[in-house]
Order: C-alpha cells, then structure tokens, then sequence
C-alpha cells in the first residue's frame, strides 16, 4: 500500500505549518531512526488532542477513507548529512506530510528496494508501517521537515 497525495492542504495552512514548525515549535537534537544510526536529527512530538492537530488527523483518514486510530505525531528536522537509516515502524500505516519548501536534488523519502520519492512540499505519502524506510538528507542550506502520523487501521 503506497498513496501519493500532492496538494494535500490549502495554501494557507502549508505557510503557517512551514513558518510555525520552522521558527515557533520547540524541537529537540538525538533522534535516531534505529539504535544502530549513527546520525542524529531533530524531533519534536506533538500533542495529538491539539485542535490543529485533530483536524490534520481528520484530514487524513478523510483522505485516505480510513478509520484510523493515531498512536502519536511527530515531526523529523533535518539538515546537511541528517540522512535517517533504514527502519520499521510500528502500527499498521505510516504517513508522512512534507512540510518544508520542495528539495529540487537532495531529501528524498526511500522505502528500501523501491524508488525513491522526491520531496515535495504539501505532498503526502501514506504506506505500510512494516516496509523499512528512511529519509535523506537535505543539501547545505536546506531543511527537510516532514510531519509524522503513526496509526493502526480500526
């Protein structure tokens, strides 16, 4: 199960959740993607009863016409030389929002032994949880967020 959602969300909402997760949410350094990662990126966990958060989740089980239930969010910062490695996750879908401006040759997303998806700001890429997965590092300069939903399928 691999879905591509470009243009997931208004205009609107695509600025505000770029310019609030890039200069106004706390976010926090030594996230791996696996105990044997050697490379730290940043995290931060959001609260999942949060209004604009519930709306997202809204938003994506409407998307994927999916009773859903959401285990946690999260968003993943990285920059130069903050590729993740190869993981599994738990639950049944993960889904991951791209949050900053689009990655013209750098912060592609990887299910391993498939083709690696471009980043694209406002795209949405929902997938089976246990396929191992990673996200590649940004160029110098850049950024790559992508905000997380980790769910079970009711």
């Amino acid at each position: 199960m691999l879905k591509i959602v470009d243009n997931w969300l208004n205009e609107d909402l695509v600025k505000y959740l770029e310019n609030y997760f890039l200069y106004r949410f706390p976010h926090y350094y030594g996230h791996k993607s696996n105990d044997e990662d050697i490379n730290s990126f940043y995290v931060s966990s959001l609260n999942t009863q949060d209004a604009l958060n519930n709306y997202l989740f809204f938003k994506l089980e409407k998307t994927l016409n999916k009773k859903l239930q959401l285990n946690r969010m999260y968003i993943n910062i990285q920059h130069e030389n903050m590729t993740g490695s190869f993981h599994k996750d738990d639950g049944d879908i993960t889904c991951l929002y791209m949050v900053t401006k689009t990655l013209a040759d750098s912060g592609e997303f990887e299910i391993k032994g498939e083709d690696k998806i471009k980043f694209v700001q406002n795209r949405l890429i929902a997938f089976d949880a246990k396929k191992e997965h990673r996200g590649l590092a940004p160029n110098k300069g850049e950024v790559r967020i992508t905000l997380a939903f980790k769910t079970n399928v009711l």
